[in-house]
């Protein structure tokens, strides 16, 4: 576990509270110390979901408890409106979901947009073209709008990389709608995109892709969030930019979110919030952007966290 700024002098308080006569009162002290979390920001795949994709009935009832105690708990995920699980969605208190790394902010129930950032159709187009000349065998592309994500019909087929766990197979064949002609509706309705997406078999293709995108497309945000994929999403959008545009919506101030996240795609969020959270089962490099190191995402990790920095005692 490591602490930083203004939650490092919350954990020296709590410690002295330990070991002390009136133990209680330090406590309490502390506990009113503590800055205030006001809005939460969850990470999905490898965060709140466990390796199943389930939400835990643990991790439920305390992210009800925080809203039930006036906290905004939202999924901050890079799936888009199709891929929002129920089981999120259906806790009681859910007002907002945060969409395709922060391209797009929803109202929920209504799916009325409340924030985006898209690519500009043009850049979008130029990115495809790119995408195509890589489409293959052991590669293809994806295409995020609209809520939804659109794959071209005349060339589309699954690829599935080793590290791939069933559920992420089901979630992907289950979500992905064909299109004729996808990249002439692009052109001709210039359709602005939250996303583009590439899968990749082999990582070290994924790798090597990724880099050049990076090079060829510098004012767009390129990143990933598994071993096998590549997302892209415009340069102004991101996680952490769409949370703290959220929280000026909602008078929500910086300092008072907490973001966690387990993967590069988060880093966004995890640099812009007051608190950064990151999951044990994140790797090391994600890890470095924690001011807190929760549990996993298979022992209740975003659970244990709410419960330390969120939930009020009593």
């Amino acid at each position: 576990m490591r602490m930083a700024g203004a939650w490092r002098e919350w954990e020296v308080t709590m410690q002295q509270a330990v070991g002390v006569q009136n133990g209680c009162n330090r406590e309490k002290e502390a506990e009113h110390m503590k800055p205030k979390i006001r809005m939460v920001g969850l990470d999905l795949d490898g965060t709140v979901f466990n390796n199943n994709k389930e939400i835990t009935t643990h991790t439920r009832s305390v992210l009800k408890e925080a809203i039930r105690q006036g906290c905004i708990v939202l999924p901050a995920t890079g799936r888009p409106e199709i891929g929002l699980p129920g089981a999120f969605l259906e806790i009681p208190g859910v007002e907002y979901a945060l969409t395709s790394n922060g391209a797009r902010i929803i109202r929920i129930p209504s799916g009325e947009t409340v924030y985006e950032e898209l690519i500009p159709w043009e850049a979008a187009l130029q990115v495809i073209e790119v995408m195509k000349q890589w489409a293959g065998e052991s590669c293809n592309w994806e295409t995020y709008f609209a809520g939804n994500i659109y794959v071209e019909e005349e060339t589309y087929h699954f690829v599935k990389h080793e590290s791939m766990s069933p559920a992420m197979e089901r979630y992907i064949r289950s979500t992905r709608t064909r299109r004729k002609y996808l990249t002439e509706k692009i052109r001709e309705e210039k359709i602005g995109m939250e996303k583009l997406h590439l899968i990749f078999a082999d990582t070290r293709e994924r790798n090597c892709r990724e880099k050049e995108l990076q090079q060829m497309f510098p004012n767009l945000s390129i990143c990933h969030a598994t071993p096998f994929n590549i997302e892209i999403i415009s340069g102004r959008a991101g996680k952490g930019n769409a949370l703290v545009a959220l929280g000026k919506i909602l008078g929500i101030k910086r300092e008072e979110i907490m973001a966690c996240g387990d993967a590069p795609n988060d880093w966004n969020m995890l640099e812009m919030a007051g608190l950064p959270v990151v999951m044990e089962n994140a790797d090391e490099e994600t890890k470095k952007k924690a001011a807190f190191i929760t549990k996993s995402n298979e022992e209740d990790g975003v659970a244990y966290a709410v419960e330390q920095f969120v939930l009020k005692n009593g």
